[in-house]
Protein backbone atom coordinates (compact mmCIF):
# COMPACT_ATOMS: atom_id res chain seq x y z
CA UNK A 1 0.00 0.00 0.00
CA UNK A 2 1.51 3.36 -1.13
CA UNK A 3 0.59 6.77 -0.57
CA UNK A 4 0.65 8.94 2.41
CA UNK A 5 -3.18 7.71 3.50
CA UNK A 6 -2.08 4.53 4.29
CA UNK A 7 0.20 5.95 6.82
CA UNK A 8 -2.41 7.98 8.47
CA UNK A 9 -4.56 4.67 8.05
CA UNK A 10 -1.53 2.53 9.53
CA UNK A 11 -1.18 4.63 12.19
CA UNK A 12 -4.12 4.00 13.59
CA UNK A 13 -4.32 0.74 13.13
CA UNK A 14 -1.51 1.24 15.75
CA UNK A 15 -3.40 3.32 18.23
CA UNK A 16 -6.37 0.53 17.87
CA UNK A 17 -4.02 -1.72 18.74
CA UNK A 18 -2.71 0.10 22.19
CA UNK A 19 -6.27 1.16 23.14
CA UNK A 20 -7.21 -2.61 22.79
CA UNK A 21 -4.45 -3.47 25.34
CA UNK A 22 -5.75 -0.65 27.81
CA UNK A 23 -9.16 -1.84 27.15
CA UNK A 24 -8.57 -5.54 28.20
CA UNK A 25 -6.37 -4.77 31.13
CA UNK A 26 -9.53 -2.30 32.38
CA UNK A 27 -11.80 -5.63 31.83
CA UNK A 28 -9.22 -8.04 33.78
CA UNK A 29 -9.60 -5.78 36.89
CA UNK A 30 -13.75 -7.07 36.82
CA UNK A 31 -14.63 -3.83 37.48
CA UNK A 32 -18.51 -4.13 38.10
CA UNK A 33 -20.81 -5.32 41.06
CA UNK A 34 -23.53 -7.25 41.38
CA UNK A 35 -26.02 -7.37 43.70
CA UNK A 36 -29.61 -9.26 44.40
CA UNK A 37 -32.52 -6.82 44.53
CA UNK A 38 -34.94 -8.45 47.42
CA UNK A 39 -38.60 -9.02 46.52
CA UNK A 40 -41.23 -10.35 48.56
CA UNK A 41 -41.88 -14.00 47.22
CA UNK A 42 -45.69 -13.32 46.44
CA UNK A 43 -44.22 -11.77 43.28
CA UNK A 44 -42.58 -14.88 42.50
CA UNK A 45 -39.67 -12.74 40.47
CA UNK A 46 -35.96 -12.52 41.01
CA UNK A 47 -34.13 -9.27 40.18
CA UNK A 48 -30.33 -8.29 40.27
CA UNK A 49 -28.30 -5.01 40.16
CA UNK A 50 -25.44 -3.94 38.23
CA UNK A 51 -23.45 -1.24 38.55
CA UNK A 52 -20.12 -0.30 37.14
CA UNK A 53 -17.55 0.29 40.40
CA UNK A 54 -14.14 1.61 38.60
CA UNK A 55 -13.49 4.09 35.49
CA UNK A 56 -11.57 3.27 32.65
CA UNK A 57 -8.31 5.31 32.38
CA UNK A 58 -8.91 8.65 30.34
CA UNK A 59 -5.79 7.79 28.57
CA UNK A 60 -8.01 6.09 26.47
CA UNK A 61 -9.89 9.07 25.45
CA UNK A 62 -7.44 10.47 24.33
CA UNK A 63 -5.86 7.52 22.28
CA UNK A 64 -9.45 7.11 21.02
CA UNK A 65 -8.80 11.08 19.82
CA UNK A 66 -6.15 10.34 17.85
CA UNK A 67 -7.41 7.17 16.30
CA UNK A 68 -10.25 8.99 14.46
CA UNK A 69 -7.88 11.57 13.83
CA UNK A 70 -5.64 9.33 11.73
CA UNK A 71 -8.08 8.14 10.28
CA UNK A 72 -11.09 11.27 9.12
CA UNK A 73 -7.29 12.79 8.08
CA UNK A 74 -6.68 9.91 5.89
CA UNK A 75 -9.55 10.06 4.04
CA UNK A 76 -8.83 13.81 3.32
CA UNK A 77 -5.30 12.90 2.00
CA UNK A 78 -6.55 10.73 -0.62
CA UNK A 79 -9.27 13.50 -1.67
CA UNK A 80 -6.09 15.88 -1.68
CA UNK A 81 -4.37 13.30 -3.89
CA UNK A 82 -6.88 12.87 -6.53
CA UNK A 83 -7.27 17.01 -7.63
CA UNK A 84 -4.96 18.89 -9.55
CA UNK A 85 -2.48 20.23 -7.36
CA UNK A 86 -3.72 23.64 -7.79
CA UNK A 87 -6.71 22.73 -6.04
CA UNK A 88 -5.39 20.45 -2.95
CA UNK A 89 -5.11 23.34 -0.79
CA UNK A 90 -8.87 23.46 -0.45
CA UNK A 91 -10.05 19.74 -1.20
CA UNK A 92 -11.31 17.38 1.38
CA UNK A 93 -13.63 14.63 2.67
CA UNK A 94 -16.60 16.16 3.21
CA UNK A 95 -19.45 13.77 5.86
CA UNK A 96 -22.61 15.46 6.09
CA UNK A 97 -25.50 14.34 8.31
CA UNK A 98 -28.81 15.92 5.57
CA UNK A 99 -28.73 15.92 1.92
CA UNK A 100 -27.82 19.56 1.13
CA UNK A 101 -28.93 19.06 -2.40
CA UNK A 102 -32.70 17.85 -2.15
CA UNK A 103 -35.47 20.06 -3.34
CA UNK A 104 -38.78 20.17 -2.84
CA UNK A 105 -41.85 20.06 -5.18
CA UNK A 106 -41.19 23.77 -6.05
CA UNK A 107 -37.98 23.38 -6.84
CA UNK A 108 -36.42 24.72 -3.78
CA UNK A 109 -33.46 23.68 -1.83
CA UNK A 110 -35.02 22.12 1.20
CA UNK A 111 -31.78 23.03 3.68
CA UNK A 112 -31.46 26.13 3.23
CA UNK A 113 -28.27 26.94 4.23
CA UNK A 114 -25.85 28.00 1.24
CA UNK A 115 -23.02 27.83 3.09
CA UNK A 116 -23.28 24.06 3.58
CA UNK A 117 -23.27 23.41 -0.67
CA UNK A 118 -20.51 25.80 -1.01
CA UNK A 119 -18.37 24.12 1.15
CA UNK A 120 -19.51 20.71 -0.34
CA UNK A 121 -18.35 22.49 -4.01
CA UNK A 122 -15.04 23.62 -2.47
CA UNK A 123 -13.48 20.23 -0.95
CA UNK A 124 -14.96 18.53 -4.23
CA UNK A 125 -13.92 20.78 -6.77
CA UNK A 126 -11.47 19.19 -8.94
CA UNK A 127 -12.57 15.37 -8.85
CA UNK A 128 -13.25 13.02 -11.08
CA UNK A 129 -16.94 12.93 -11.72
CA UNK A 130 -16.66 9.35 -10.89
CA UNK A 131 -14.95 9.82 -7.60
CA UNK A 132 -17.34 12.65 -7.11
CA UNK A 133 -20.16 10.29 -7.13
CA UNK A 134 -18.87 7.95 -4.87
CA UNK A 135 -18.43 10.57 -2.14
CA UNK A 136 -21.68 11.46 -2.56
CA UNK A 137 -23.19 7.89 -2.24
CA UNK A 138 -21.09 7.03 0.83
CA UNK A 139 -22.65 9.98 2.70
CA UNK A 140 -24.59 9.21 6.01
CA UNK A 141 -28.25 10.76 5.30
CA UNK A 142 -27.60 8.45 1.77
CA UNK A 143 -27.07 5.24 2.95
CA UNK A 144 -29.66 1.88 3.39
CA UNK A 145 -30.09 -1.31 4.76
CA UNK A 146 -32.26 -3.62 3.35
CA UNK A 147 -34.00 -1.15 1.03
CA UNK A 148 -34.64 1.19 4.54
CA UNK A 149 -33.12 4.20 5.06
CA UNK A 150 -30.68 4.16 8.11
CA UNK A 151 -30.66 7.01 10.90
CA UNK A 152 -26.87 8.99 9.56
CA UNK A 153 -26.25 9.15 13.94
CA UNK A 154 -25.08 5.45 13.90
CA UNK A 155 -23.07 5.19 10.32
CA UNK A 156 -19.95 4.72 11.44
CA UNK A 157 -18.79 7.57 8.78
CA UNK A 158 -20.67 10.10 10.66
CA UNK A 159 -19.68 8.71 14.21
CA UNK A 160 -15.68 9.29 12.79
CA UNK A 161 -16.60 12.89 12.09
CA UNK A 162 -18.58 13.53 15.25
CA UNK A 163 -15.81 12.18 17.50
CA UNK A 164 -12.96 14.11 15.26
CA UNK A 165 -15.38 17.32 15.89
CA UNK A 166 -15.45 17.14 19.58
CA UNK A 167 -11.27 15.85 19.89
CA UNK A 168 -10.69 19.05 17.58
CA UNK A 169 -12.73 21.26 19.87
CA UNK A 170 -10.72 20.51 22.58
CA UNK A 171 -13.12 17.85 24.05
CA UNK A 172 -11.93 14.72 25.13
CA UNK A 173 -14.52 12.21 23.68
CA UNK A 174 -16.55 10.96 26.53
CA UNK A 175 -16.05 7.62 26.94
CA UNK A 176 -18.82 4.74 29.00
CA UNK A 177 -19.11 2.17 30.83
CA UNK A 178 -20.77 -1.33 30.44
CA UNK A 179 -20.64 -5.26 29.94
CA UNK A 180 -21.44 -7.84 27.26
CA UNK A 181 -21.82 -11.42 26.82
CA UNK A 182 -22.94 -12.06 30.20
CA UNK A 183 -24.04 -15.52 32.18
CA UNK A 184 -26.18 -15.06 34.93
CA UNK A 185 -26.89 -18.51 37.03
CA UNK A 186 -28.70 -19.27 39.93
CA UNK A 187 -28.08 -22.23 42.29
CA UNK A 188 -31.13 -23.34 45.27
CA UNK A 189 -30.10 -23.95 47.93
CA UNK A 190 -30.60 -27.06 49.95
CA UNK A 191 -29.77 -29.53 47.61
CA UNK A 192 -27.38 -32.13 47.64
CA UNK A 193 -26.01 -31.71 43.84
CA UNK A 194 -27.41 -28.27 43.55
CA UNK A 195 -29.67 -27.51 40.53
CA UNK A 196 -28.10 -24.52 38.23
CA UNK A 197 -30.11 -22.43 35.54
CA UNK A 198 -28.00 -19.60 33.39
CA UNK A 199 -29.48 -16.93 31.44
CA UNK A 200 -27.32 -15.15 28.63
CA UNK A 201 -27.19 -11.70 28.76
CA UNK A 202 -25.75 -8.99 26.47
CA UNK A 203 -24.93 -10.69 23.43
CA UNK A 204 -24.00 -9.51 19.93
CA UNK A 205 -23.81 -5.57 19.88
CA UNK A 206 -25.94 -5.71 22.87
CA UNK A 207 -24.63 -4.34 25.98
CA UNK A 208 -25.71 -3.94 29.60
CA UNK A 209 -25.65 0.02 31.05
CA UNK A 210 -24.10 0.83 33.99
CA UNK A 211 -26.58 1.24 36.98
CA UNK A 212 -29.08 -1.24 35.07
CA UNK A 213 -31.87 -3.37 37.34
CA UNK A 214 -31.45 -7.32 35.69
CA UNK A 215 -34.68 -9.67 35.66
CA UNK A 216 -34.15 -13.05 35.55
CA UNK A 217 -36.01 -15.42 33.97
CA UNK A 218 -38.02 -17.81 36.20
CA UNK A 219 -37.50 -21.79 34.25
CA UNK A 220 -40.82 -23.08 33.15
CA UNK A 221 -40.70 -25.73 35.82
CA UNK A 222 -39.60 -23.13 38.51
CA UNK A 223 -42.93 -24.05 40.71
CA UNK A 224 -43.05 -27.59 40.18
CA UNK A 225 -39.22 -28.07 42.17
CA UNK A 226 -39.57 -29.42 45.79
CA UNK A 227 -36.86 -29.61 48.23
CA UNK A 228 -36.02 -32.51 49.29
CA UNK A 229 -38.25 -32.04 52.49
CA UNK A 230 -41.17 -31.49 50.45
CA UNK A 231 -41.81 -28.05 50.42
CA UNK A 232 -41.62 -26.32 47.06
CA UNK A 233 -38.67 -23.87 46.47
CA UNK A 234 -39.33 -19.98 46.53
CA UNK A 235 -37.27 -16.96 44.58
CA UNK A 236 -35.70 -16.51 47.92
CA UNK A 237 -34.19 -20.04 47.97
CA UNK A 238 -32.49 -18.97 44.79
CA UNK A 239 -28.73 -17.75 44.90
CA UNK A 240 -28.24 -15.16 41.83
CA UNK A 241 -25.11 -14.88 40.50
CA UNK A 242 -23.21 -12.81 37.24
CA UNK A 243 -19.89 -13.27 34.92
CA UNK A 244 -19.41 -11.40 33.02
CA UNK A 245 -16.79 -8.61 30.72
CA UNK A 246 -16.92 -4.93 31.32
CA UNK A 247 -16.26 -2.81 28.39
CA UNK A 248 -16.03 0.57 27.68
CA UNK A 249 -18.64 2.61 25.70
CA UNK A 250 -18.25 5.64 23.34
CA UNK A 251 -20.71 8.07 23.88
CA UNK A 252 -21.78 9.88 20.75
CA UNK A 253 -23.74 13.25 20.78
CA UNK A 254 -26.72 13.13 17.99
CA UNK A 255 -26.75 15.84 15.47
CA UNK A 256 -30.09 17.34 16.68
CA UNK A 257 -28.14 18.46 19.57
CA UNK A 258 -31.06 18.10 22.35
CA UNK A 259 -31.41 14.04 22.23
CA UNK A 260 -29.41 11.71 24.60
CA UNK A 261 -26.02 10.59 23.34
CA UNK A 262 -25.90 7.64 21.30
CA UNK A 263 -23.69 4.26 23.11
CA UNK A 264 -21.43 2.60 20.96
CA UNK A 265 -18.84 -0.40 21.85
CA UNK A 266 -15.91 0.48 21.78
CA UNK A 267 -14.05 -2.23 20.48
CA UNK A 268 -16.97 -3.05 17.58
CA UNK A 269 -16.56 0.71 16.95
CA UNK A 270 -13.20 0.83 15.98
CA UNK A 271 -12.73 -2.48 14.16
CA UNK A 272 -15.91 -0.90 12.15
CA UNK A 273 -14.11 2.13 11.31
CA UNK A 274 -11.12 0.70 9.74
CA UNK A 275 -12.59 -1.71 7.87
CA UNK A 276 -15.11 1.02 6.45
CA UNK A 277 -12.07 3.47 5.50
CA UNK A 278 -9.99 1.16 3.97
CA UNK A 279 -12.55 0.31 2.04
CA UNK A 280 -13.11 3.85 1.05
CA UNK A 281 -9.57 4.63 0.58
CA UNK A 282 -9.25 1.42 -2.10
CA UNK A 283 -11.78 2.96 -4.26
CA UNK A 284 -10.92 6.92 -4.51
CA UNK A 285 -6.93 5.76 -5.07
CA UNK A 286 -8.16 4.68 -8.29
CA UNK A 287 -8.73 8.60 -9.04
CA UNK A 288 -5.17 9.81 -7.64
CA UNK A 289 -3.51 11.98 -9.93
CA UNK A 290 0.12 10.83 -10.76
CA UNK A 291 2.80 12.96 -8.63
Amino acid sequence: MNGDWWLKFQRAKKHMVDINKEAMRYASSNPYSFTRIRLPDSKNEIRGHFRITEQPDPIIAVMLGDFVHNLRSALDYVVVACVPKQRRSKAGFPILFQDIFAKDKNGEFVVKDAQLRENFETATKGLHPKARAIIISLQPYNLSLFGQKVDPNVITLGIINRLENADKHRQLITLGCGAKDGILSFTIRGFTEPIRYNQTLATGDKFLKDDTPIPFILPPDFNSIRHPGGSFIKPSDMEMHLSTTAKILVNVTRTEGNQPPLLFLLDSFMDSALYEVQGILKKLEFFVFSK
